[in-house]
């Protein structure tokens, strides 16, 4: 009964290779950043005078977790022994790390993306929303600089760490 929608959907998105490599790198991705927040919080809880260093340690294991995952079950088909994924992937996450801190500087100091959002949602009747929207500038600057930055890496790793070629390719 609840295996035949989940058969239908494997089914399906091995149609897609690079929907199921985005889906597979969603997983990995909510998995390490479950384990940043998870070690950000157990160190904070026991030492909250080091609230940066947790988070600096926090971010290192979600890197490890995430990269380890998606070498070992995401790209396991693109992977050779002797390829140094690690420093390409550390690369790729060094310079979308730059632009995710640039996108939040120019969304809080330039556009103010709070205020569209706010405009569209109070256009919709959505007061509350919009009121929301409108005071917490920064979180919504965060989160599109987030859903920026997930493409940037789904992009960089394909393409640059893991070599994924196009679809049409796979076979060649």
């Amino acid at each position: 009964m609840f295996l035949e929608p989940i058969q239908h959907f494997r089914k399906w998105i091995r149609q897609y290779p690079t929907a199921k490599k985005f889906l597979k790198f969603g997983i990995v991705g909510a998995t390490s950043a479950c384990v940043s927040l998870g070690v950000f919080w157990l160190i904070s809880l026991q030492y909250p005078a080091l609230n940066l260093i947790s988070k600096a340690i926090g971010y290192v294991m979600g890197f490890f977790v995430g990269f380890t995952l998606n070498k070992f079950w995401t790209y396991i088909e693109h992977t050779e022994e002797d390829e140094k994924y690690l420093l390409k992937y550390i690369l790729v996450y060094g310079v979308t790390l730059v632009i995710f801190l640039l996108l939040n500087f120019l969304f809080d100091h330039w556009l103010h993306p709070n205020e569209w959002f706010a405009a569209w949602a109070q256009n919709l009747d959505l007061t509350q929303l919009s009121l929301f929207l409108k005071q917490n500038g920064p979180l919504v600057s965060n989160l599109l600089a987030i859903f920026i930055n997930i493409f940037l890496n789904f992009i960089g790793t394909n393409k640059l760490v893991f070599k994924v070629p196009e679809p049409e390719n796979l076979f060649d």
